[in-house]
């Protein structure tokens, strides 16, 4: 489960966490920052503003392909 925070950030669940990663960080790289808390979603962020409508392009087709797998 996943929850849009902002234009630039989102919280992800551990379950899906990896498949996130694997998505972003290839095409993002050190534009976007993962933080894990215990016991919490982990937190995403694009921290480059030129890159925030390639983030949320990512995040919308990730988003899309999880609600086909219900």
């Amino acid at each position: 489960m996943c929850d849009i925070r902002d234009e630039r950030s989102l919280t992800v669940c551990d379950v899906a966490i990896d498949h996130y990663r694997d998505t972003l960080i290839p095409r993002l790289g050190q534009a976007v920052s993962f933080t894990h808390v215990d016991y919490q979603p982990t937190l995403v962020v694009c921290r480059d503003p030129a890159r925030l409508e390639e983030f949320a392009t990512l995040v919308k087709e990730l988003m899309d392909s999880a609600e086909d797998l219900d």
